[in-house]
């Protein structure tokens, strides 16, 4: 298991939190105190981050991956296990240049509700010309 330490928001007071990730197996382990200890799994680490700040809503995780506006591709997912995703921006196809790694820190247009990340890629798609996006999905 690799251990990855992001910088979070607990009680208005930044603090450090510990994810233990495994990109194999797609499980990640949270605790919020020593006593206790949740292990999520899901199709990569991106949606397992995501099952962990849905579990955690008073937590803030200041990193890329709790972006409204950062979801993986299905090639990411799959070839990175979902540790990089891509930034989106209304209009604009993503690139290579919008490729960010799921840990890194942000503290701008943060979420701990999921759905609010699915919403924002449904609108994204729409503002590239998928007006039909729903039929296919």
């Amino acid at each position: 298991m690799d251990t990855k330490k992001i910088k979070a928001i607990i009680n208005s007071q930044k603090t450090e939190v510990t994810v233990k990730y495994d990109a194999t197996a797609l499980t990640m382990t949270f605790s919020e105190a020593e006593n206790f200890k949740k292990v999520y799994r899901g199709k990569d680490i991106y949606v397992c981050l995501a099952k962990v700040r849905a579990d955690f809503p008073h937590i803030t995780f200041l990193c890329k991956g709790a972006q409204k506006n950062v979801m993986p591709s299905r090639m990411a997912s799959q070839m990175s296990a979902g540790l990089v995703a891509y930034k989106m921006t209304m209009g604009k196809s993503a690139t290579r240049e919008d490729i960010v790694h799921i840990f890194d820190y942000e503290e701008d247009n943060l979420t701990n509700d999921p759905q609010e990340q699915i919403v924002f890629f449904k609108s994204w798609l729409v503002s590239l010309g998928a007006e039909d996006y729903e039929k296919f999905n």
